[in-house]
């Protein structure tokens, strides 16, 4: 009983991964559209906080043209000028290059603002409580309406 238990679930998990595959066209368009909206989040912040410190503002700069180098080359494989992709896997593996590089993609493109806009564990409690004050120093709480729905509804 505990072996087919075993076998089933082995199954159900390996269905379950092949759903979770993506096609290398999916992972491509995937890969265009995240590193194109890198590119425009990393120009955003590097011109919204140029007044900052030179480094902060050059690593935004910096990882928009990594950004904008993986888009060019993500766009130039989805058009097929380029045909092949020069690093080979070994055979076997579960994931392929199209993934490995939209997971390069991602974690560049938003590890700037993560590290320059990033909150320590210990400072969250803090900022919650401030929060909390500005939230009733506005009057922002829950308000409970005392008229009738007909009052508010078409």
């Amino acid at each position: 009983m505990t072996s087919m238990f075993i076998f089933l679930s082995t199954l159900a998990f390996n269905s379950n991964a092949a759903l979770l595959h993506l096609k290398m066209g999916q992972i491509l368009t995937l890969t265009l559209w995240i590193t194109g909206f890198l590119c425009i989040l990393n120009i955003v912040l590097a011109i919204r906080f140029r007044k900052r410190r030179f480094g902060e503002v050059l690593s935004y700069y910096t990882v928009f043209g990594v950004e904008l180098v993986i888009f060019v080359f993500a766009l130039l494989f989805f058009l097929k000028v380029i045909t092949s992709v020069p690093y080979h896997l070994p055979p076997g593996l579960e994931f392929n290059r199209a993934e490995i590089g939209a997971a390069i993609a991602i974690g560049l493109g938003l590890f700037p603002a993560a590290y320059w806009h990033r909150t320590s564990l210990s400072e969250l409690g803090k900022r919650i409580g401030q929060d909390a004050k500005t939230l009733k120093a506005r009057n922002g709480g829950v308000h409970v309406r005392k008229s009738a729905p007909s009052e508010w509804m078409n």
